[in-house]
Protein backbone atom coordinates (compact mmCIF):
# COMPACT_ATOMS: atom_id res chain seq x y z
CA UNK A 1 0.00 0.00 0.00
CA UNK A 2 2.11 3.33 -1.07
CA UNK A 3 1.64 6.34 0.54
CA UNK A 4 0.83 7.79 -3.10
CA UNK A 5 -2.45 5.89 -3.55
CA UNK A 6 -3.54 6.58 0.14
CA UNK A 7 -3.28 9.99 -1.30
CA UNK A 8 -5.51 9.43 -4.71
CA UNK A 9 -7.98 7.97 -2.35
CA UNK A 10 -8.17 10.37 -0.24
CA UNK A 11 -8.56 12.66 -2.81
CA UNK A 12 -11.50 10.96 -4.73
CA UNK A 13 -12.72 10.20 -0.64
CA UNK A 14 -12.77 14.29 -0.26
CA UNK A 15 -14.60 15.10 -3.45
CA UNK A 16 -16.54 12.58 -4.23
CA UNK A 17 -15.96 12.50 -7.50
CA UNK A 18 -13.46 10.85 -9.80
CA UNK A 19 -12.85 13.06 -12.61
CA UNK A 20 -12.31 16.45 -9.79
CA UNK A 21 -9.92 14.39 -8.21
CA UNK A 22 -8.36 13.05 -11.15
CA UNK A 23 -7.87 16.85 -12.33
CA UNK A 24 -6.60 18.09 -9.02
CA UNK A 25 -4.45 15.25 -9.10
CA UNK A 26 -2.88 16.28 -12.33
CA UNK A 27 -3.55 12.53 -13.59
CA UNK A 28 -5.90 10.56 -16.03
CA UNK A 29 -9.17 9.21 -14.91
CA UNK A 30 -8.98 5.94 -16.12
CA UNK A 31 -5.10 5.86 -14.16
CA UNK A 32 -7.29 6.71 -11.22
CA UNK A 33 -9.62 4.43 -11.43
CA UNK A 34 -7.36 1.81 -11.70
CA UNK A 35 -5.67 2.64 -8.71
CA UNK A 36 -8.79 2.96 -6.96
CA UNK A 37 -9.22 -1.12 -8.05
CA UNK A 38 -6.20 -2.31 -7.47
CA UNK A 39 -6.20 -0.73 -3.73
CA UNK A 40 -9.51 -2.37 -3.38
CA UNK A 41 -8.26 -5.66 -5.02
CA UNK A 42 -5.27 -5.32 -2.35
CA UNK A 43 -7.68 -4.65 0.50
CA UNK A 44 -9.94 -7.23 -0.13
CA UNK A 45 -12.42 -4.77 0.38
CA UNK A 46 -14.95 -2.47 -1.61
CA UNK A 47 -14.21 1.18 -0.07
CA UNK A 48 -16.70 3.28 -2.53
CA UNK A 49 -20.46 3.10 -3.52
CA UNK A 50 -19.86 4.13 -7.07
CA UNK A 51 -23.18 6.66 -7.85
CA UNK A 52 -23.53 8.09 -11.19
CA UNK A 53 -22.39 11.61 -9.73
CA UNK A 54 -21.65 10.86 -6.82
CA UNK A 55 -18.68 8.48 -4.99
CA UNK A 56 -19.69 7.82 -1.41
CA UNK A 57 -17.66 5.69 0.89
CA UNK A 58 -18.59 2.49 2.31
CA UNK A 59 -17.89 1.29 6.14
CA UNK A 60 -14.90 -0.34 5.27
CA UNK A 61 -13.71 2.80 3.03
CA UNK A 62 -14.26 5.35 6.41
CA UNK A 63 -12.05 2.82 7.98
CA UNK A 64 -9.34 3.51 5.42
CA UNK A 65 -10.00 7.19 5.13
CA UNK A 66 -9.41 7.11 8.96
CA UNK A 67 -6.02 5.35 9.46
CA UNK A 68 -5.11 6.62 5.84
CA UNK A 69 -5.43 10.74 7.20
CA UNK A 70 -2.98 9.18 10.49
CA UNK A 71 -0.73 7.51 7.78
CA UNK A 72 -0.41 10.68 5.47
CA UNK A 73 0.09 12.46 8.53
CA UNK A 74 3.28 10.45 10.23
CA UNK A 75 4.45 10.15 6.60
CA UNK A 76 4.86 14.25 6.47
CA UNK A 77 6.26 14.11 10.16
CA UNK A 78 8.62 11.35 9.55
CA UNK A 79 9.74 13.37 6.61
CA UNK A 80 10.21 16.80 8.55
CA UNK A 81 11.96 15.20 11.51
CA UNK A 82 14.49 13.29 8.95
CA UNK A 83 15.06 16.93 7.13
CA UNK A 84 15.57 18.52 10.24
CA UNK A 85 18.27 16.40 11.78
CA UNK A 86 21.38 18.94 11.50
CA UNK A 87 22.37 21.55 13.18
CA UNK A 88 19.76 23.76 12.13
CA UNK A 89 16.73 23.80 14.61
CA UNK A 90 13.74 24.49 12.14
CA UNK A 91 10.67 22.35 10.53
CA UNK A 92 7.39 21.40 12.77
CA UNK A 93 6.28 20.58 16.49
CA UNK A 94 2.88 19.26 17.08
CA UNK A 95 1.17 20.24 20.16
CA UNK A 96 -2.10 19.03 21.99
CA UNK A 97 -4.00 20.88 23.88
CA UNK A 98 -7.48 21.45 25.87
CA UNK A 99 -8.12 25.42 27.08
CA UNK A 100 -6.86 25.88 30.38
CA UNK A 101 -4.65 28.24 32.30
CA UNK A 102 -1.62 25.91 31.69
CA UNK A 103 -2.15 26.33 27.48
CA UNK A 104 -2.14 30.19 28.34
CA UNK A 105 1.32 29.55 29.45
CA UNK A 106 2.02 27.20 26.88
CA UNK A 107 1.34 30.07 24.42
CA UNK A 108 3.29 32.55 25.73
CA UNK A 109 6.20 29.94 25.80
CA UNK A 110 5.73 29.21 21.80
CA UNK A 111 6.17 33.02 21.76
CA UNK A 112 9.44 32.89 23.19
CA UNK A 113 10.75 30.01 21.54
CA UNK A 114 10.10 31.35 18.46
CA UNK A 115 11.81 34.34 19.01
CA UNK A 116 15.08 32.17 19.54
CA UNK A 117 14.34 29.85 16.87
CA UNK A 118 12.42 31.45 14.07
CA UNK A 119 12.18 28.80 11.28
CA UNK A 120 9.91 26.37 13.93
CA UNK A 121 6.41 26.22 12.68
CA UNK A 122 3.88 24.88 15.11
CA UNK A 123 0.80 22.62 14.62
CA UNK A 124 -1.89 23.05 17.08
CA UNK A 125 -4.44 20.11 17.57
CA UNK A 126 -7.36 21.16 20.36
CA UNK A 127 -9.39 18.17 22.21
CA UNK A 128 -9.45 16.57 25.79
CA UNK A 129 -6.93 14.69 27.67
CA UNK A 130 -7.64 11.84 25.99
CA UNK A 131 -7.77 12.66 22.50
CA UNK A 132 -4.54 14.06 23.43
CA UNK A 133 -3.21 10.80 25.21
CA UNK A 134 -4.16 8.93 22.18
CA UNK A 135 -2.73 10.64 19.31
CA UNK A 136 0.73 10.96 21.40
CA UNK A 137 0.79 7.34 21.89
CA UNK A 138 -0.20 7.32 17.68
CA UNK A 139 2.95 9.39 16.83
CA UNK A 140 0.70 12.20 15.45
CA UNK A 141 1.26 14.19 18.24
CA UNK A 142 4.87 15.44 19.96
CA UNK A 143 3.52 17.01 23.26
CA UNK A 144 0.52 17.84 25.24
CA UNK A 145 -0.75 19.58 27.67
CA UNK A 146 -3.31 17.94 29.96
CA UNK A 147 -5.45 18.06 32.69
CA UNK A 148 -4.99 15.43 35.67
CA UNK A 149 -5.64 12.82 36.69
CA UNK A 150 -4.02 10.78 33.52
CA UNK A 151 -2.37 7.64 32.92
CA UNK A 152 1.39 8.13 33.30
CA UNK A 153 3.16 4.97 32.95
CA UNK A 154 3.96 5.10 29.78
CA UNK A 155 4.69 9.34 29.67
CA UNK A 156 7.15 11.71 30.39
CA UNK A 157 5.83 14.75 32.59
CA UNK A 158 6.52 18.15 34.49
CA UNK A 159 3.58 19.78 36.20
CA UNK A 160 2.56 23.30 35.69
CA UNK A 161 2.71 25.43 39.23
CA UNK A 162 -0.31 27.14 38.42
CA UNK A 163 -3.52 25.45 39.77
CA UNK A 164 -6.53 24.95 37.35
CA UNK A 165 -9.38 26.01 39.14
CA UNK A 166 -13.06 24.80 38.61
CA UNK A 167 -16.16 27.34 37.89
CA UNK A 168 -19.61 27.18 37.21
CA UNK A 169 -20.25 29.12 33.38
CA UNK A 170 -23.57 30.88 33.13
CA UNK A 171 -25.69 33.66 31.68
CA UNK A 172 -25.29 36.75 33.27
CA UNK A 173 -28.55 37.24 33.73
CA UNK A 174 -29.08 33.62 35.69
CA UNK A 175 -30.20 33.82 39.54
CA UNK A 176 -26.85 32.20 40.75
CA UNK A 177 -25.11 35.36 39.18
CA UNK A 178 -25.90 36.88 41.80
CA UNK A 179 -24.03 34.89 44.25
CA UNK A 180 -20.07 35.25 45.00
CA UNK A 181 -19.56 31.52 45.01
CA UNK A 182 -21.40 28.25 44.26
CA UNK A 183 -22.24 25.40 46.83
CA UNK A 184 -23.01 22.01 46.12
CA UNK A 185 -26.72 22.64 47.45
CA UNK A 186 -26.43 25.11 45.05
CA UNK A 187 -26.53 22.97 41.97
CA UNK A 188 -29.44 20.83 42.68
CA UNK A 189 -32.02 20.42 40.28
CA UNK A 190 -30.13 22.60 37.63
CA UNK A 191 -29.50 21.31 34.53
CA UNK A 192 -25.44 20.53 34.32
CA UNK A 193 -23.21 20.44 31.54
CA UNK A 194 -20.02 18.08 32.76
CA UNK A 195 -16.66 17.09 30.95
CA UNK A 196 -17.21 14.18 28.60
CA UNK A 197 -13.91 12.80 30.26
CA UNK A 198 -14.88 10.23 33.38
CA UNK A 199 -12.09 11.25 35.39
CA UNK A 200 -12.87 14.80 35.61
CA UNK A 201 -16.69 13.08 36.30
CA UNK A 202 -15.12 11.32 39.32
CA UNK A 203 -13.18 14.57 40.51
CA UNK A 204 -16.66 16.80 40.39
CA UNK A 205 -18.27 13.75 42.15
CA UNK A 206 -15.93 13.56 44.88
CA UNK A 207 -15.97 17.19 45.57
CA UNK A 208 -19.80 17.34 45.49
CA UNK A 209 -20.47 13.62 47.85
CA UNK A 210 -23.57 12.09 48.83
CA UNK A 211 -26.57 13.36 46.54
CA UNK A 212 -23.93 13.26 43.39
CA UNK A 213 -25.92 10.34 41.59
CA UNK A 214 -29.26 12.63 41.81
CA UNK A 215 -27.88 15.61 40.09
CA UNK A 216 -29.27 16.66 36.68
CA UNK A 217 -27.13 16.50 33.59
CA UNK A 218 -28.56 17.34 30.49
CA UNK A 219 -24.96 17.24 28.31
CA UNK A 220 -21.48 16.34 28.23
CA UNK A 221 -18.57 18.51 26.31
CA UNK A 222 -14.56 17.93 25.26
CA UNK A 223 -14.18 21.91 25.42
CA UNK A 224 -15.08 24.40 27.55
CA UNK A 225 -15.66 26.59 23.75
CA UNK A 226 -18.79 24.12 22.98
CA UNK A 227 -20.07 23.92 26.37
CA UNK A 228 -20.19 27.75 26.59
CA UNK A 229 -21.96 27.64 23.33
CA UNK A 230 -24.80 25.28 25.21
CA UNK A 231 -24.84 27.67 28.44
CA UNK A 232 -25.55 30.93 25.63
CA UNK A 233 -28.33 28.67 24.25
CA UNK A 234 -29.70 28.09 27.86
CA UNK A 235 -29.08 24.42 27.45
CA UNK A 236 -27.48 24.68 31.41
CA UNK A 237 -24.81 25.44 33.09
CA UNK A 238 -21.43 24.29 32.29
CA UNK A 239 -18.54 22.95 35.17
CA UNK A 240 -15.71 23.97 33.69
CA UNK A 241 -12.23 25.09 35.02
CA UNK A 242 -11.10 28.25 35.26
CA UNK A 243 -8.62 29.12 32.87
CA UNK A 244 -10.91 27.93 30.17
CA UNK A 245 -13.30 30.97 30.49
CA UNK A 246 -11.39 33.59 29.12
CA UNK A 247 -12.04 32.21 25.12
CA UNK A 248 -15.24 31.14 26.46
CA UNK A 249 -16.86 33.89 28.03
CA UNK A 250 -19.26 36.44 25.91
CA UNK A 251 -20.83 39.75 27.06
CA UNK A 252 -23.48 37.00 28.07
CA UNK A 253 -21.85 34.85 30.10
CA UNK A 254 -19.94 34.51 33.57
CA UNK A 255 -18.54 32.34 36.26
CA UNK A 256 -18.54 31.65 39.85
CA UNK A 257 -16.08 29.41 41.35
CA UNK A 258 -17.01 26.47 43.52
CA UNK A 259 -17.00 26.39 47.54
CA UNK A 260 -15.42 24.67 48.83
CA UNK A 261 -12.60 24.97 46.44
CA UNK A 262 -11.79 22.33 43.90
CA UNK A 263 -8.58 22.56 42.02
CA UNK A 264 -6.58 20.23 39.39
CA UNK A 265 -2.90 20.64 38.08
CA UNK A 266 -1.75 20.45 34.47
CA UNK A 267 0.87 18.59 32.91
CA UNK A 268 3.16 19.07 30.05
CA UNK A 269 3.58 15.42 28.80
CA UNK A 270 5.84 13.22 25.98
CA UNK A 271 6.32 9.87 25.26
CA UNK A 272 8.84 8.02 26.57
CA UNK A 273 11.89 5.91 25.11
CA UNK A 274 10.47 8.19 22.00
CA UNK A 275 13.19 9.35 19.68
CA UNK A 276 12.55 12.98 18.79
CA UNK A 277 13.60 15.03 15.74
CA UNK A 278 16.61 17.83 17.16
CA UNK A 279 13.97 20.70 16.88
CA UNK A 280 11.41 19.04 19.35
CA UNK A 281 14.07 17.91 21.97
CA UNK A 282 15.21 21.22 21.79
CA UNK A 283 11.99 22.22 22.51
CA UNK A 284 10.99 19.90 25.35
CA UNK A 285 14.18 20.88 27.25
CA UNK A 286 13.44 24.55 26.59
CA UNK A 287 10.28 24.32 27.77
CA UNK A 288 11.28 21.61 30.85
CA UNK A 289 14.26 24.55 32.00
CA UNK A 290 11.08 27.57 31.47
CA UNK A 291 8.47 25.91 33.58
CA UNK A 292 10.80 25.41 36.83
CA UNK A 293 11.23 29.22 36.47
CA UNK A 294 7.10 30.02 36.59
Amino acid sequence: MEIRVLKYFLTVAREGNITRAAELLHITQPTLSRQLMQLEDELGAVLFIRGKRKMVLTEEGMVLKRRAEEIIILSEKAELEVGSQSHDISGEIAIGCGVTEATQTMGKLIKKFSEIYSHVSFRIRNGNSDFILENIDNGLLDIGVVLEPVELEKLNFIHFNAEEKWEILMKKNASLAKKEYITSKDLIDLPLIASARSEAQTIFSNWYGTGYENLSFCATSDLTTTAAILVKNDVGYAVVVEGSICDAASDELCFRPLYPSLNSHSLFVWKKYQSFSLTVTKFIDFISKEIKKL
